[in-house]
């Protein structure tokens, strides 16, 4: 490192790696308008209570709690269990980006569902204003896990302040509020302010968190003498996702510093944003995180505690498509027309949007679905359609590539939601065309196309997803009872078939009376998909006359690859209900199989 000259260069050796830095062209991003806010706070919390006070509560706090514990050796047994690393489960109501994720639930509440699957880290949100979270919350998680761990005989998670910390001040309230540590970030602290951050830390016995973004912030907190480096694949700056980020710092710590990480070593790396699969967390493993921290994935999630074993468990790549675990039905919400219905249904944990193109009273015009294309975007961080893969079936048959298509929907629509674009009986060239230009994920062939018209779409559109509808009588029509003959199922598992060859997903849907097309809002014979999935193994979305009030029985009685609604939470033709929306998308999501 050459020689540094005077103050400027000092300057630019502490300020340098901080974004804008010397650049009169930068504009104040969304991370430093908060980090000013925070300053401001900070200065009327000291004018309120005196940092001597803030020291005494910190002192009376672990006199009654206990001192803080460490964070490497949490994470360290936490690398010892079946997982293999440690699960940082958060806490936060909102965020700048997404706004409310889930503004009304109570921090130790929550807190405690993660605790009782295995969490061996509890981040809690303090920011007020952006994130809606207090210090109060992180007291509360702290007292009450506490007592649930030492009733349970078991290892308390460790705690940890998450906030924009930049003044010691904030170090002695996280204490004096349970905090066992803190989150440092480097792309707010200069150098000196790091160091000094990291230093007060452990004087008061927490061993921080130390975030980076950058290869150059990882040499900061490196040279600060980090011992747990928390990768944030998103950048806050920017607001940028890249999932990539942690492993590139891996192969860095291995290759330029030359730094063991991992089992076994002092010094722990985790992956801290953008994690909600199982296959991430598996990618995790792979490049040798010592553990993970997921937070909207699980705010959002029905059942916490099932997302969490869902995603610490086995990836994708050795999971079935049926029987369909707890919590991962495939959820679709039809018929969307407007922006705050979409962003209701994928805010509720809706998989799959859809929008209908053909002759319909929820028909939505090429304006309005780009506009619901762009809000599912911005919601799932992404700027392009997700790709459909199409790897060879290697010589299975027909249901056992049909199934493994269907664990990619899930998959990739577990991640992000996706967009079905919905045709009944138009012309190819439309079809394509409208998909090319509203940039839907998905095709949905509602009505009497044929399997060679599957086919050619394949061609015209060789990325989308492609789901196609098969419909059934009524439940309790004269067709109905007919087709419980062993005829109707010959040919209903035929047609099945014939489609499952060349889609990604199967739609079982009521038929209008007199054609065979849906959309009725009425129900069929439930009976009839649970033989499908149970003795045939075809997975399959379940639509027709459901609503939030009875999904929950058809998920437990059927257990379906998925559900679809349209009319069911509906006020009006287009109008979806926000209550009877988020019920229907809960109540599929927490029901449990009989």
């Amino acid at each position: 490192m050459p020689a540094v000259e005077g103050a400027a260069m000092d300057e630019d050796r502490d300020r340098g790696h901080l974004y804008g830095y010397r650049d009169p062209a930068a504009k104040k991003t969304r991370l430093q308008e908060i980090v000013e806010q925070r300053e401001k706070d900070v200065a009327e919390a000291k004018a309120k209570v005196s940092i001597d006070d803030v020291r005494k509560a910190a002192a009376a706090f672990t006199a009654e709690f206990g001192q803080p514990q460490s964070l490497v050796e949490c994470i360290a047994d936490a690398e010892t269990k079946p997982w293999g690393l440690g699960l940082a489960a958060e806490f936060k109501r909102a965020s700048p980006s997404k706004g409310d994720i889930n503004a009304d639930l109570n921090a130790a509440e929550q807190a405690l569902e993660y605790s009782k699957v295995g969490a061996c880290m509890l981040s809690v949100l303090t920011e007020p204003k952006w994130f809606k979270g207090t210090l109060g919350d992180l007291r509360d998680v702290r007292v009450q896990t506490q007592a649930w761990a030492s009733s349970a005989a078991v290892r308390r998670p460790a705690c940890l302040r998450k906030d924009f910390l930049v003044d010691e001040y904030q170090v002695l309230e996280a204490v004096a509020h349970g905090a066992d540590t803190a989150l440092l970030m480097v792309s707010i602290l200069s150098r000196t302010r790091l160091q000094a951050l990291i230093a007060c830390c452990r004087e008061n016995e927490l061993e921080p968190l130390v975030e980076v973004v950058t290869m150059k912030e990882l040499e900061v907190a490196l040279d600060a003498g980090a011992r747990v480096l928390g990768v944030n694949n998103r950048n806050l700056h920017t607001f940028e996702l890249d999932k990539g980020r942690t492993a590139e710092v891996a192969k860095a710590l291995k290759e330029t510093y030359n730094i063991s990480f991992g089992r076994g070593a002092a010094t722990k790396l985790l992956a801290l944003s953008g994690l909600s699969t199982a296959d991430d967390v598996a990618h995790c493993r792979e490049i040798g995180c010592s553990g993970i921290l997921v937070g909207e994935a699980l705010m959002r999630a029905p059942d916490p505690g099932a997302a969490i074993l869902s995603m610490m468990g086995p990836s994708s790549s050795s999971s079935q498509a049926l029987p369909v675990e707890p919590g991962s039905v495939v959820v679709k919400v039809c018929g969307v027309v407007r922006e705050e219905d979409a962003g209701c249904a994928i805010g509720a944990g809706a998989n799959l949007i859809g929008v209908i193109f053909a002759k319909s009273k929820r028909q939505a015009s090429v304006e309005q679905a780009t506009s619901v294309v762009n809000v599912v975007r911005r919601f799932g961080e992404r700027s392009s359609m997700i790709s459909a893969p199409h790897a060879k079936s290697d010589g299975d048959d027909v249901i056992k590539a049909l199934a493994r298509r269907c664990c990619a929907l899930r998959q990739a629509s577990k991640r992000t939601p996706l967009i079905v674009g919905v045709f009944m009986d138009q012309g190819l060239e439309e079809v394509v065309k409208i998909a090319a230009a509203t940039g839907v994920d998905a095709v949905q062939l509602h009505g009497g196309e044929d399997v060679a018209f599957v086919q050619e779409l394949r061609k015209q559109l060789p990325d989308a997803w492609v789901i196609k509808v098969v419909h059934l009588p009524p439940r309790g029509s004269a067709e109905a009872e007919d087709s419980a003959s062993e005829a109707e199922l010959g040919e209903l598992k035929r047609r099945l078939l014939a489609y499952g060859e060349h889609c990604d997903g199967l739609l079982l849907d009521t038929a209008v009376k007199g054609a065979h097309s849906g959309g009725t809002g009425a129900a069929f014979d439930w009976k009839v998909a649970q033989k499908v999935q149970d003795e045939w193994g075809v997975p399959i979305i379940v639509a027709g006359g459901l609503t939030d009030g009875n999904v929950g029985e058809l998920v437990s009685t059927v257990n379906p690859f998925g559900v679809d609604v349209a009319s069911g939470v509906e006020d009006a033709p287009g109008e979806k209900n926000v209550e009877k929306t988020k019920g229907y998308v809960h109540g599929a999501k927490r029901a449990r199989t009989s």
